[in-house]
């Protein structure tokens, strides 16, 4: 148990960042013509390789620090926002830097036959699916480290002590939670294979996202199970809010469809739509009731 008043140093947190974004650089490639347009400025080719992998280090630890200190003495919702406008930021220019990741398509062709181009949803299934399975990595790190991991991965000043104190018994269900998302990951990122794939090769790609969407829905049952009256009423809160907006966007979206201004939804589109939606509601809702708990544990 943390000592009262004590605050999670969250330096650890920067590091581990720094030390993922040092990891995905290692991924990727220097976009041809972000290289082509330094080599032409006079920056030899080697120097220009460093830079393109150095900077989106560079840039995704600034987002953090910047981040953090944008966000500091602000309530949870504000800095969750500001932290995502300087990852959007960041995840631009990187992306301007770097093909990230680039010997996956070539693994999954070897695999599964050509890929098509990915258009605007299947850049989202895969964008969703990374998401998640990043989660559900973080996740896993809390499940076999315990504090040490939470602490590693902390980036709040005024974090309760509490919740850092988890218990060996809690540490199960953050090892579920972890694969279940993950799950979830590679359910989206197969969608997205099935949809990319030739005729021939579509059910391959199906028939992960099946098993990994059936072994994802089978988790959220024993989690559920596992849940106390806060937890569950997160889960509940969350939902019911993802619902309502998504249920929203439907109606201006069928509105907009009937007038013309819009194409029929892909049910693809719905998916990761919803899927994006019951995500940030998530995040939103969990925020909300713990800092709720946490005012009312405050002495008077």
């Amino acid at each position: 148990m943390s000592a009262p008043g004590a605050k999670p140093a969250t330096s650890r947190g920067v590091l581990t960042m720094g030390i993922g974004a040092a990891l995905l650089s290692a991924t990727g490639q220097p976009t041809p013509k972000t290289l082509a347009r330094l080599v032409e400025m006079g920056v030899p080719d080697i120097v220009a390789r460093a830079i393109l992998h150095a900077a989106p280090v560079v840039l995704i630890v600034g987002a953090v620090i910047i981040g953090r200190a944008l966000g500091r003495g602000r309530s949870k919702l504000v800095r969750g926002v500001i932290y995502a406008l300087c990852g959007m930021v960041a995840g631009f220019f990187t992306a301007y830097c770097l093909d990230l990741l680039v010997g996956v398509p070539a693994a999954i062709e070897a695999l599964n036959g050509p890929l098509a181009e990915p258009e605007v949803i299947e850049i989202a299934l895969w964008t969703y699916g990374a998401i998640v399975m990043s989660m559900g990595l973080m996740v896993a790190v809390i499940a076999a480290l315990g504090p040490p991991g939470a602490r590693a991965i902390n980036l709040e000043d005024d974090l309760d002590p509490e919740a850092l104190d988890i218990r060996k018994a809690e540490r199960a269900s953050f090892g579920l939670s972890a694969v279940g998302l993950v799950a979830m990951g590679v359910a989206s990122i197969a969608l997205a294979i099935a949809r990319q794939s030739a005729d021939a090769a579509v059910l391959g790609p199906c028939l992960v996202a099946i098993t990994a969407g059936v072994v994802s829905v089978l988790l959220s049952f024993v989690l559920w199970s596992r849940l106390d009256e806060l937890q569950r009423r997160q889960v509940v809160d969350a939902y019911a809010t993802s619902a309502v907006l998504f249920t929203l966007v439907a109606f201006g979206w069928t509105i907009a469809q009937a007038l013309g201004i819009a194409s029929p939804l892909d049910a693809g589109a719905i998916f990761v739509g919803l899927s994006m939606t019951q995500l940030v509601a998530t995040f939103v809702v969990t925020a909300s009731l713990a800092g709720k708990a946490r005012a009312e544990r405050r002495p008077a």
